[in-house]
């Protein structure tokens, strides 16, 4: 496959190692280990909230996946991390993800040796457990020798502006709809875990209509239970009805909606223009500098939305280490060879869309 030519978001940092004399170690991190690998991250430019401690509860419990968070250490300090995490599957067999369902992954680290050490302790843990391949998605520090994936954008908007400057920068369409789904008399609310059944009852709708298997539930609640400070819900009503959702993270002053759905059938009433509009207000009156609309694949639906509000869109690098195959993996809905089982979800009665899907779409990376 070729890698399309896309700037990545961020690069390598070369900044060279001390040449003190003292030893580098690798090692897989322990629970002992999660507030020194949190605070490490708090104190790098290229961290973000995909590589906190705390998703390895999250994926391991919602998932059932085996997280292997690899440290490097310097003297006993900590100068580079790398999260991972094993996933099975009967079908598609086994791989190394950092990290799946999250945006972000892949190493941070002081110096790009490090980056290097990170690697290949992942490329044996993958080995060792006998995966087709390593995956780590939006890399900030590239690796020349891997394969890569450029088909991926994240849409980043700089909230430093202030509100009215947002307002109008954003597309006439954007702007329009808005005042719209106004006249229309949705309004929205911001809540915490209490809002998780009126969000799950209208994402795992629109993900049933998209032909997708929906995420575990129980992955929203692990989200809540591991970062119960930074984890929020807005819900758009219209008389009184959930009509669309979303979850909302904040890390520092950054602030990224990983999920979001709209009922179809109350489209004409642009609840989901109302909803980022209400979001990014709240994320300025937070104090956030950056509100981060989560990627979206080059010509997607989504990809089209999302550029309405974000002019200029980042390419993110995925990179892969390819062990026991000769190609990527495209396992998504846009490959043809899944449209027959899309067309077929699409038909299934919800509350069996909403049993089988989480069986089925924790073991995709």
């Amino acid at each position: 496959m070729e890698t399309q030519k896309i700037k990545p978001s961020a690069r390598p940092d070369n900044k060279p190692l001390p040449t003190d004399g003292s030893e580098i170690s690798v090692r897989l991190a322990t629970e002992s280990d999660s507030l020194a690998w949190d605070t490490y991250l708090s104190e790098s430019e290229f961290s973000t909230i995909a590589h906190r401690w705390g998703w390895s509860k999250v994926l391991a419990s919602s998932f059932g996946v085996k997280p292997f968070y690899i440290i490097t250490e310097q003297n006993g300090v900590i100068v580079g991390i790398l999260p991972t995490a094993l996933m099975k599957s009967i079908l598609f067999g086994k791989f190394l993800i950092s990290l799946p369902w999250l945006d972000y992954g892949g190493p941070i680290a002081n110096d790009h040796g490090i980056v290097r050490r990170l690697v290949d302790s992942a490329i044996m843990t993958a080995n060792e457990n006998d995966c087709s391949f390593l995956e780590m998605r939006a890399v900030r520090h590239r690796l020349s020798d891997l394969t890569e994936k450029a088909n991926k954008v994240e849409f980043r908007l700089d909230l430093r502006c202030g509100e009215e400057s947002l307002w109008k920068s954003f597309d006439s369409n954007v702007r329009n709809q808005v005042r719209k789904a106004e006249k229309n008399g949705l309004s929205v609310k911001f809540g915490a875990k209490e809002l998780l059944d009126s969000f799950y009852a209208v994402f795992s709708l629109n993900m049933r209509d998209l032909g997708t298997p929906v995420w575990p539930k129980k992955l929203f609640a692990e989200i809540f239970r591991n970062f119960p400070n930074e984890t929020e819900i807005a819900i758009v009503s219209h008389q009184n009805k959930c009509i669309a959702a979303a979850l909302l993270l904040h890390y520092r002053n950054y602030s990224i909606v990983p999920s979001a759905s709209a009922d179809r059938r109350f489209l004409k009433f642009c609840p989901n223009n109302i909803l980022y509009w209400e979001i990014i207000k709240h994320c300025l009156s937070r104090g956030s500098i950056v509100f981060d609309f989560g990627r979206s694949s080059e010509g997607a639906g989504t990809y089209h939305f999302k550029k309405q509000w974000v002019k200029n869109p980042q390419g993110q690098i995925w990179q892969y280490k390819l062990l026991k195959r000769n190609s990527l993996p495209e396992l998504n809905p846009s490959n043809p060879k899944y449209k027959l089982a899309i067309n077929i979800w699409r038909k299934l009665p919800l509350p069996l869309a909403n049993f089988l899907g989480p069986k089925i779409v924790t073991k995709l990376p």
